[in-house]
């Protein structure tokens, strides 16, 4: 993820009410994180609290990491199609924060690798894909689902949604696809900010000329997800009857090849039919 600007960011949530009766919950043990014990700071950026995002996974395919992509419910992760679309994924680490650390993370085998059947990497739509793992995992306070809203659409407001991930922090101007990591120099600190979603002409205006409902337009003038992000989620709080938890909006898809504009994700609300029927039919 990179920092366009030097400074520290100042931590935003969205409060937003979902209308009793009308939505509910893909995962209902989900979105709440464990009070974090201390913060650290990176120079260009802002590390992630060590509690706050339990939901973050790791997703490497042997022992390569690839993309990021978010835990969903005990037996699934979400992720990009294009970080399918050179290696299967092999495994996935649950609990991580620092890469050079495996105090408190879990690794898991995946057992299927399930891209959306339209996907191809000459089109950026259906960029969306689920990762099955080979068994079902425990929650604690390192490993949690981000929640999925169901029945509700995002509301037609124009907040700050946060994003995190281990992608680049530095640019060099490498080439990108769909968010795939490239040479430069990778986080290995979990990172966050904050992003601004525009409405979707803007970013067709900067040359994205396929992004529509299926998609979402996001970015800010200090930050950007970069090169190594492919797959994390863009995400914000909700007060959900009465209680304020995570929920997933985004996927990171693809961008500038600067790291340094407003780019596209994927919209997850407009998946969530795809998303219910695929796990379903791969429970068992």
């Amino acid at each position: 993820m990179k920092i366009v600007l030097a400074g520290i960011l100042v931590a935003a949530c969205l409060f937003l009410e979902a209308s009793e009766g009308s939505a509910s919950l893909l995962e209902e043990n989900c979105g709440t994180t464990k009070r974090p014990l201390r913060v650290r700071r990176v120079v260009g950026g802002v590390a992630a609290e060590r509690f706050a995002n339990p939901w973050m996974v790791m997703v490497f395919s042997e022992k390569r990491f690839l993309c990021g992509g978010s835990l969903i419910t005990s037996r699934f992760v979400l992720t990009a199609a294009n970080c399918l679309s050179e290696l299967p994924i092999s495994k996935v680490r649950l609990g991580g924060f620092d890469m050079d650390i495996s105090e408190n993370t879990y690794e898991v085998n995946i057992d299927r690798n399930i891209s959306h059947p339209q996907f191809a990497l000459s089109t950026p739509k259906y960029d969306i894909a689920l990762l099955r793992m080979a068994q079902e995992v425990s929650f604690s306070d390192y490993i949690r689902p981000i929640c999925l809203l169901v029945n509700q659409k995002v509301p037609n407001t124009n907040p700050n949604f946060k994003l995190t991930g281990w992608g680049k922090t530095k640019d060099h101007r490498t080439n990108m696809v769909l968010g795939k990591i490239n040479s430069g120099e990778m986080s290995r600190i979990l990172q966050t900010t904050n992003l601004q979603i525009a409405d979707l002409s803007f970013c067709n205006r900067k040359g994205y000329n396929l992004a529509d409902q299926s998609h979402i337009c996001a970015g800010s003038s200090t930050s950007d997800a970069c090169h190594g992000d492919g797959g994390s989620p863009l995400s914000a709080e909700l007060n959900y009857e009465g209680a304020i938890r995570e929920f997933q909006f985004g996927i990171v898809s693809y961008g500038s090849t600067s790291c340094n504009d407003y780019g596209v994700y994927t919209n997850v609300t407009h998946y969530m039919d795809w998303i219910k029927d695929t796990i379903h039919a791969n429970s068992v």
